[in-house]
């Protein structure tokens, strides 16, 4: 899979993350912060020597150039109209990716500096400056209005990677103060055609954000400069005693006095908006993911019929998304906050429950194999001889989640010694997960306002010990951008074990 590198603020990465969109092709992305000048770090400058943004990797072939990566991106994706394979068709829209990246973008980035960024960086525009580049500016604008004068798109009646790579110089063109009245033309396919696009509009909430924060709402300032919108929120960590186990019971017994319970460690920290980079998050990278799931079955608090009429529609989207060649769910529980008096201990209806304000994962190295021969003895040892991994899959139920979401933390943000046991006693049995250390440099990702319709899955056990993600924690928090009078959230969490 190509992955990119960049900041989707920033002008070329913009382009790319549009172009990669309209040619529908499959890629990871890796954010590298911009503002705070993680383009010039040693990691950065290892992939991309220019130390600049977007970068692209697919192998060992590296890009360092935003319509080169869309050149190649569209030859993956193979055949696409927004880059023909015809030569004449594929001529002409080069011919416009020369002429953005050689003077258009040159000629309008003075109007981005002097209007856009400065004014972030608390300093007054150069009149003269701008005064100085009017002539070229119009200059190209007609260029532009008169080929567009004569067709729908620049290079005919469908739109092209060319028409995303011009239009992006002029992303903030409000902002920008760009003279578009005086060029019709241009303005109508600006304003008419480009900002309609799906590819267009998906990519527009981060430059807001980062760019125009007083338009983008409280949500998007960030006053350490992140482009991307966050919150800050509690989460209880543990303390690892090491020389103490950390335990926790579910039933009642005099041998819970003096144990070391989890969640002693609260930390505030900064849990980032995912809605952006949604298509790229993978469980065998970042540790989660999201997807949409469209389903009928509304029958959450009847458990017979969700294990016979949900449990399916779970294994059959699990092994078409995962490529599983089988598909176990085992368990499932419904959490709501009407459920929050409920005992830890209550042994009955264990299947309803609060939400987890605890930062862990469901299994651990030795627990994870440890439930596949308790669940299928016969088999187990023979499935346990290739790769094996526990997939938890989350969804909102009954309506849109505005309070106490989910978030995880991304595991490429996480060292091994992160993670210690939890041992959970059960009165027929022990058993154990994990639970979290915390870190500075660890990330944490939400979907705020996820709806029924959409799922997020979490690898909570991996066998395979390659580099993939192995262990995702997780926890619900209180975002403090939910409304006073939201519903109490209500989801279902589906426990599964996928066998390749």
């Amino acid at each position: 899979m190509l992955e990119v590198y960049l900041d989707p603020c920033t002008v070329n990465s913009r382009k790319t993350l549009a172009g990669l969109d309209l040619l529908d092709t499959k890629y990871h992305y890796n954010f590298v912060n911009y503002f705070t000048g993680e383009h010039k770090s040693p990691d950065y400058t290892k992939i991309n020597p220019c130390a600049t943004v977007p970068a692209a990797v697919d192998d060992d072939l590296v890009l360092t150039e935003s319509n080169a990566i869309l050149q190649y991106a569209a030859d993956l994706s193979g055949e696409s109209a927004a880059y023909p394979k015809d030569l004449k068709k594929r001529a002409l829209i080069n011919r416009w990716l020369l002429w953005e990246a050689s003077v258009w973008f040159p000629s309008c980035y003075v109007y981005l500096v002097e209007y856009v960024v400065k004014p972030l960086l608390n300093t007054k525009p150069d009149e003269k400056t701008i005064e100085g580049e009017a002539h070229r500016w119009h200059r190209l604008a007609g260029i532009l209005d008169a080929q567009l004068a004569k067709t729908k798109w620049l290079t005919g009646e469908t739109v092209t990677i060319a028409d995303i790579a011009v239009a992006s110089p002029m992303h903030l063109h409000g902002a920008q103060k760009l003279p578009l009245e005086e060029h019709p033309n241009l303005k109508r396919w600006l304003l008419d055609e480009v900002e309609n696009l799906p590819c267009w509009k998906k990519t527009q909430g981060a430059v807001d954000k980062a760019l125009l924060p007083k338009t983008a709402g409280a949500n998007g300032e960030n006053a350490n400069g992140c482009t991307e919108n966050s919150v800050q929120a509690t989460f209880n960590f543990t303390r690892d005693l090491v020389d103490k186990l950390t335990e926790l019971y579910f039933y009642e017994t005099d041998d819970t006095k003096g144990i070391h319970e989890p969640g002693d460690d609260a930390h505030e920290i900064t849990v980032t908006d995912g809605w952006d980079k949604a298509d790229s998050f993978s469980v065998d990278k970042e540790g989660f993911s999201h997807h949409k799931f469209e389903t009928s079955y509304d029958q959450w608090e009847d458990e017979e019929a969700t294990r016979a009429k949900f449990y399916p529609e779970v294994v059959d989207f699990l092994k078409e998304t995962l490529g599983a060649k089988r598909v176990l769910v085992f368990d499932h529980t419904i959490r709501t906050q009407a459920n929050q008096a409920k005992k830890l201990t209550q042994e009955t209806n264990t299947s309803q429950r609060a939400p987890v304000m605890l930062v862990h994962c469901d299994y651990t190295a030795e627990s994870g194999p440890a439930r596949v021969r308790q669940l299928l003895p016969e088999e187990a040892e023979d499935l346990l001889s290739r790769r094996v991994a526990f997939i938890n899959f989350w969804k909102p139920v009954h309506h849109t989640v505005e309070e106490r979401p989910l978030a995880m933390c991304d595991t490429t943000t996480t060292k091994p010694d992160d993670f210690f046991k939890l041992h959970l006693r059960y009165r027929d049995r022990n058993g154990e997960n994990y639970v979290m250390k915390h870190r500075d440099g660890q990330k944490w990702y939400y979907f705020p306002k996820m709806t029924p319709d959409e799922v997020i899955l979490l690898k909570t056990y991996d066998s395979e010990t390659d580099g993939r993600a192995r262990f995702v924690s997780h926890s619900a928090f209180e975002d403090p951008t939910s409304p006073k009078d939201a519903p109490m959230r209500e989801s279902i969490e589906i426990r599964t074990i996928a066998f390749f």
